[in-house]
């Protein structure tokens, strides 16, 4: 029955498309109470991943984050929260599974940790690219093939004049453009963050939301 499973598995990935994800428009953020009262948001500011898709189904999703990257509005917070009691190692892992019934199931990995994990999952597209109606796709400039550019902006063809770079916010680079919102939660004990903070202080419970925008 695995090798079964197995067999499936790979068939549905082969015929997967890959949609390379727009770290620009794309965000891993979490929130976490503090006294039990009130939520603290933090962002991570440095991740990247891969994500196949076929018929409005995720086939897989990998993805790394950079600890260091951390990010909760309050620079003395973000220095405490780089020391070993909270992270012992610089990345943080997510392997997917399964998805089934909105569900996306897979592997998280933090401080050498790692547990399964849930993540609800709401899907929106894919819808054909609207910037390829403003220059063919031809003209385009297709950021995720640059190799070794870092923090490349990306280029609006309709508000780009004179060779000027605007900031991005406006079109992806795929004949298809499709989000994804993932939410999830983790009790951080299971992952040995601050083991020896009690929940009443910073709360047992860490809600994640992934927001993802890509295309193919």
């Amino acid at each position: 029955m695995y090798r079964f499973i197995l067999v499936v598995f790979c068939f549905m990935f082969s015929y997967a498309k890959e949609y390379m994800i727009d770290i620009s428009h794309s965000s891993v953020s979490f929130s976490i109470k503090h006294l039990s009262v009130a939520d603290t948001i933090g962002v991570f500011q440095d991740f990247d991943g891969k994500l196949f898709i076929d018929n409005n189904k995720i086939i897989k999703l990998v993805g790394n984050v950079n600890i260091s990257s951390i990010n909760t509005y309050n620079e003395a917070r973000d220095k405490d929260l780089k020391i070993k009691d909270f992270f012992s190692t610089q990345v943080a892992k997510f392997e997917s599974s399964h998805f089934q019934n909105n569900i996306l199931y897979g592997r998280l990995t933090i401080n050498n940790i790692t547990k399964n994990i849930a993540f609800k999952v709401n899907i929106t597209g894919p819808i054909k690219n609207p910037s390829l109606d403003i220059q063919t796709k031809q003209e385009q400039i297709n950021p995720f093939k640059q190799i070794n550019i870092p923090n490349n902006p990306l280029q609006n063809p309709q508000l780009v004049k004179n060779d000027d770079l605007d900031c991005g916010c406006y079109a992806s680079y795929g004949d298809n453009v499709i989000g994804i919102e993932l939410i999830g939660s983790i009790n951080r004990f299971d992952f040995n963050i601050s083991p020896n903070t009690p929940k009443e202080l910073l709360g047992q419970n860490v809600d994640i939301k992934i927001i993802l925008e890509a295309s193919n």
